[in-house]
């Protein structure tokens, strides 16, 4: 992970281990009355391009999403997308299968009012930190226009992703699935600014002291690292660094430091290229036997197996 101007960044580490695996993106042109509904447990986001629509989660109540708005439901949320909250939905795989009107590479849907554009997508989690981030991560993420106007980042993005999604081309899929890694990070990061005491094991990341420590372990995971050590990085004493930590994280700087080693490692298992003993060297074990013994008490398995199965295939419908 390249620094910026050597600035610590321990996010940008964890997000690293993280990927949004599009699955289905769609150009979609409403128009009112209309009423999807979206299966669970799959995960979805929408950005609104132009109009204005519903959305009405499975458990809970109906938002308002205006042009420039992006909504992810990363837990995979079932839930309604539609002109009018009071009408009858209708699947959206099945709308799209029996869909017979497109305009160019998008799909008409309606009655013929109002007009509402939204490029609607199903997506899946790859990396070994997904679980993890799916934990702290609300079943609704809603990443507002500000004054009406979308924020610069999502217009950008949202702009791309659009253009790609409704002229695609020779290289689209692969530009979609890069807009999409970009837009899920800076929906994270948006999210995480707007609620700062709702991350979980997150906050550390957002801490200074704490954030210079856990850049540390990120950057030198195979240091033979000492709580006294990683105090003075964070500029704390012992004992009131490890409090913190703890506090913040949720668990101690060394047991932190002993997990990350082992997704460390599970991530370059998946990636199926470094010998197995180059990757105990790397994260800090003295031999294979030594992570071998570690990885099985974290993730129920040997790092052999687990570079066996490979990332867990999850076939789905379009919606």
């Amino acid at each position: 992970m390249p620094k910026i101007g050597g600035a610590p960044d321990a996010m940008s580490d964890v997000l690293s281990l993280v990927r949004m695996r599009a699955e289905f993106v769609c150009a979609n042109d409403f128009s009112a009355p209309w009423s999807l509904s979206f299966r669970r447990p799959v995960s979805h986001f929408h950005i609104v391009e132009r109009g204005s629509a519903w959305l009405k989660p499975d458990a809970g109540n109906a938002i308002r999403i205006e042009a420039g708005d992006l909504v992810i439901l990363p837990l995979g949320a079932g839930h309604v997308l539609c002109s009018d909250p009071a009408l009858n939905p209708v699947p959206a795989d099945q709308a799209l299968t029996n869909a017979t009107t497109r305009r160019g590479s998008a799909y008409v849907f309606g009655g013929g009012g109002e007009q509402t554009h939204v490029v609607c997508g199903q997506f899946s989690f790859a990396g070994v930190l997904a679980p993890k981030l799916l934990k702290v991560l609300p079943a609704l993420v809603h990443i507002e226009a500000q004054s009406g106007k979308p924020l610069e980042w999502m217009k950008l993005t949202s702009h791309f992703l659009v253009e790609e999604t409704r002229y695609p081309k020779l290289g689209s899929a692969i530009a979609i699935a890069r807009l999409l890694d970009l837009l899920f990070v800076e929906a994270v990061r948006e999210w995480g600014a707007r609620n700062p005491q709702n991350l979980g094991w997150l906050s550390g990341l957002a801490d200074p002291a704490i954030g210079r420590a856990l850049s540390a372990m990120h950057e030198e995971p195979a240091r033979r690292w000492t709580v006294e050590a990683l105090a003075d990085i964070a500029g704390l004493s012992r004992s009131a660094f490890a409090a913190r930590f703890s506090e913040v994280v949720g668990q101690t700087p060394l047991r932190y430091l002993a997990a990350w080693r082992l997704d460390l490692a599970a991530d370059q298992l998946r990636a199926g290229i470094a010998r197995i003993g180059e990757i105990a060297a790397t994260v800090g074990y003295g031999s294979e036997a030594a992570l071998t013994r570690a990885f099985k008490a974290q993730f129920n398995t040997t790092p052999a197996a687990f570079r066996r199965a490979g990332p867990a295939s999850d076939e789905r419908s379009a919606f």
